[in-house]
């Protein structure tokens, strides 16, 4: 048995009020579910899961210009590979 904390991991996470505005700017919108009532019912079965497993999760708030800003300057495109690495960062940048 270990002591060792739970292992963290950022879930990317999305305002209702900003939804429609995400789901347009990313590059693969397609992935998204087409409502935040969809999205909001996937994520929290997820982070649900995620909990189940033992593992810390972060809800890690995309917003559309923050994110948009940090696409440009990492030369990334907005898609599901940009949101794994921008949480992840932002995850890291909690424990830090």
């Amino acid at each position: 048995m270990t002591d060792a904390p739970p292992r963290r991991i950022g879930l990317p996470w999305y305002s209702r009020e900003d939804y429609p505005r995400i789901r347009t700017m990313m590059t693969d919108r397609h992935n998204l579910a087409s409502t935040y009532e969809m999205w909001l019912a996937s994520a929290e079965n997820n982070e649900t899961v995620g909990q189940q497993a033992g593992l810390r999760i972060e809800r890690i708030l995309i917003e559309p210009a923050a994110f948009a800003k940090w696409c440009a300057e990492q030369g990334l495109e907005p898609d599901g590979k940009a949101r794994t690495t921008y949480v992840a960062e932002m995850c890291a940048r909690m424990t830090a």
